[in-house]
C-alpha cells in the first residue's frame, strides 16, 4: 500500500510540471478559459499530493511500529532457540543493541527507504519519458549526468558499510557498559568510583562520536560532490533552455516545464546516490541480526518422557567437560542419584558445581561421556535440549522480574491457581511474609527484587521452582541467605512433596547436610561421595 501510494506522488509531481507548462502557454496566448482549466487541475494535483503524503505518513507510522514489534519478537524467538553456550558468548548489551538499534535501522530501510527508492525510480522514469517527448536532446543530456552520481554513491556505500559495522559495535560496547553501570550502581556508590566510571563512559562516548563523525564527514564530502554535479547539470540545462527560448525554439511554458522535469530526472539520481549509504547501513544491520541465525540451535524433537511427571533419577556416566576444550573442569566423573533422593553437592568455589548443573539442564554438552535421566519404565533417557522440562532450577543471585509476586510465581506454572500459589509459597516458607503485605500476592516487586530482602527473594524463587511440574529440583546456593531454622523447614517440606522430587542442592552450609540422603563432593574435577558424614551432619 505504501509503495503504491508513494508511486502516485511522483506521477502527480510530473503532471504538475505539465500543468504548469499549459498554464503559462495559455496565459501568454490570453486563453483564459484553457488556462483556468489547468489552474484547477494544478490545484487538484497539489491537493492530491498533500493528501497522499498524509496518508503515507499514517500508514508508515502503523507499519513501522508493527514491523518493529514483529522483527523484535522473531529475533527474541530465535534467541530462545539458540544453544545457551553459543548465546552466552555475546554480552547482553550487544544483544540489546541489535534488538533495538539494528532493528530500528532495518525497519526504517523497509518502511521509509524502500518506498522512497521506488518512488524516485517512478519519478525518474516518468520525468524522463515526459522530457523525451518535449526535447529528446535535453532528455538524454539530463539522463547521462545521473549515473555518475549513482556510481559515486555505490563507491561511498562500500566504504560506509565497514564504518557502520564499527559504529554499531561501538554502540554495543557503550550500551553494555551503561547497562552494567546501572545494575551495579550500589557498588559504584559504595566504592566511590563515580568519577572513574564517568571517565570510562566518556572514553566510550568519544570513540562512538569519532566513528560517527568520520562517517558523517565522509558522507557530507560525498554529498557535496554529488550536489555540485547535480547543480552543474541543472545550470547547463538552464543555459541550454534559455538559448532555445531566445531562438524561439521553445515557449515560456515549455521552458518552465523543462526546468522542472530536468530537476525531476536528475533529482532521483541524486536521491538514489544519497540513499545508497542508507541501503548499506540497512544491509549491515541485517547482517548483524543474521549472524545469530548461524549459531547452533537447540533440537526441538520431543523426548519419550515428554508427558511423564513421575519420580526420576540421574546417571552421570564417565562425563568430562572443558570450556573451549582446554582447562578440564570435570574429568571422567560418574554418579547415580536415585529417584526421590535429596543430595548435597559440596566443594570449593570454582570447582565446577554450577557447570555440572548446567550440564544436567542440557545447556552445556559433555566433552566425553553422557548424562541420563533414570525412569522406572523407560530406563535411561539421554539428557538433551528436550529434557529441560523435567527440571526446576533456582540459580544463584536474584532472578525475580519487576512485576507482582503472583506473576513471578506463575513463571513456574502459568496456569497455576491462586490456591496452588499459596501452597507453593507455604512450602517455601514465603506465605508468612506475603500475607502480611497489604496487597498480598498482588504486591509489586521492583527490579531485581527491590523491596524484598535477599531471604524473601530466595524463598519466592524456590516457590516458583516448586510450582513447575518437574521431577528434579536443582538448588544452586538457593538458601544461602536464610536462617538455619527456615532453611531446614524448607528441606523438610521438599522431602514431604507428593510425588517425591529428586533434589540436588549446591551448598556450603553444613546445616543442610542433616536433611540430605547423601553428600557428594566435587574437588579437582572429580566427584566422590563422603562416606563418613557424621562429622558434617554434626
Amino acid at each position: 500500500m505504501i509503495i503504491l501510494l508513494n508511486s502516485f506522488i511522483p506521477l502527480a509531481t510530473v503532471a504538475t510540471a505539465i500543468s504548469t507548462k499549459h498554464i503559462i502557454d495559455f496565459s501568454v496566448q490570453k486563453d483564459i478559459r484553457q488556462a483556468g482549466i489547468y489552474i484547477v487541475v494544478f490545484a487538484l494535483l497539489i491537493l492530491m499530493q498533500v493528501l497522499l503524503s498524509s496518508l503515507v505518513n499514517i500508514k508508515s507510522t502503523y507499519l513501522r511500529e508493527k514491523l518493529n514489534n514483529d522483527i523484535q519478537k522473531e529475533f527474541l524467538s530465535l534467541l530462545y532457540k539458540i544453544k545457551w553456550n553459543s548465546l552466552n558468548k555475546y554480552h547482553s548489551g550487544d544483544v540489546l543493541t541489535r534488538l533495538t538499534s539494528d532493528v530500528s535501522i532495518i525497519v526504517n530501510g523497509i518502511v521509509t527507504l524502500l518506498p522512497s527508492l521506488i518512488s524516485l525510480s517512478v519519478q525518474l522514469i516518468a520525468a524522463f519519458l515526459t522530457l523525451l517527448y518535449y526535447d529528446k536532446t535535453m532528455a538524454i543530456f539530463a539522463f547521462i549526468l545521473g549515473p555518475i552520481s549513482v556510481c559515486l554513491g555505490w563507491l561511498v556505500g562500500r566504504r560506509l558499510k565497514k564504518m557502520q559495522h564499527a559504529i554499531q559495535s561501538s554502540e554495543s560496547r557503550y550500551r553494555s557498559y551503561i547497562h552494567e553501570s546501572i545494575q551495579n550502581s550500589l557498588i559504584i556508590k559504595i566504592f566511590e568510583i563515580s568519577k572513574w566510571n564517568l571517565q570510562r563512559i566518556k572514553e566510550l562516548q568519544k570513540t562512538k562520536l569519532d566513528l560517527t563523525m568520520k562517517r558523517a564527514k565522509y558522507g557530507i564530502a560525498t554529498s557535496l560532490v554529488i550536489g555540485l554535479g547535480y547543480r552543474l547539470g541543472f545550470f547547463m540545462a538552464f543555459v541550454l533552455g534559455a538559448i532555445n527560448l531566445s531562438r524561439g525554439i521553445s515557449s515560456f511554458g515549455t521552458f518552465t516545464a523543462f526546468l522542472q522535469l530536468v530537476g525531476q530526472v536528475q533529482g532521483p539520481f541524486e536521491g538514489l546516490a544519497r540513499s545508497l549509504p542508507q541501503v548499506v547501513s540497512t544491509i549491515a544491520s541485517a547482517e548483524r541480526l543474521m549472524e545469530f541465525e548461524e549459531l547452533q540451535l537447540e533440537k526441538s524433537n520431543d523426548s519419550v518422557l515428554s508427558t511423564i511427571n513421575e519420580p526420576m533419577g540421574l546417571f552421570i556416566d564417565h562425563t568430562s567437560f572443558a570450556y573451549d576444550n582446554r582447562n578440564m573442569i570435570l574429568s571422567d566423573i560418574s554418579l547415580t542419584i536415585h529417584p526421590g533422593e535429596i543430595v548435597a553437592l559440596i566443594g570449593p568455589s570454582g570447582e565446577g558445581k554450577t557447570t555440572l548443573v548446567r550440564m544436567l539442564l542440557g545447556l552445556l554438552p559433555p566433552l566425553n561421556g553422557a548424562i541420563y535421566l533414570l525412569h522406572k519404565n523407560y530406563g535411561k533417557v539421554l539428557v538433551s535440549d528436550n529434557t529441560k522440562k523435567h527440571f526446576s532450577y533456582v540459580p544463584q543471585g536474584n532472578t525475580l522480574f519487576s512485576s507482582s509476586i503472583a506473576e513471578n510465581l506463575r513463571i513456574g506454572n502459568p496456569s497455576a491457581s491462586d490456591n496452588e500459589l499459596i501452597v507453593a509459597a507455604k512450602t517455601a516458607c514465603a506465605w508468612q511474609f506475603i500475607k502480611n503485605f497489604p496487597d498480598g500476592m498482588n504486591t509489586l516487586i521492583g527490579e531485581h527484587g527491590v523491596g524484598l530482602s535477599e531471604g524473601q527473594s530466595q524463598r519466592l524463587s524456590i516457590a516458583r521452582a516448586l510450582l513447575r511440574q518437574s521431577s528434579i529440583l536443582l538448588l544452586d546456593e538457593a538458601t544461602s541467605s536464610l536462617d538455619i531454622e527456615t532453611e531446614c523447614t524448607i528441606f523438610e517440606n521438599i522431602r514431604r512433596l507428593t510425588p517425591p522430587r529428586t533434589c540436588i542442592a549446591i551448598t556450603h552450609r553444613q546445616s543442610v547436610f542433616d536433611k540430605c540422603d547423601r553428600i557428594i563432593r566435587l574437588s579437582e574435577g572429580t566427584l566422590y561421595e563422603e562416606k563418613n558424614t557424621t562429622s558434617y551432619k554434626n
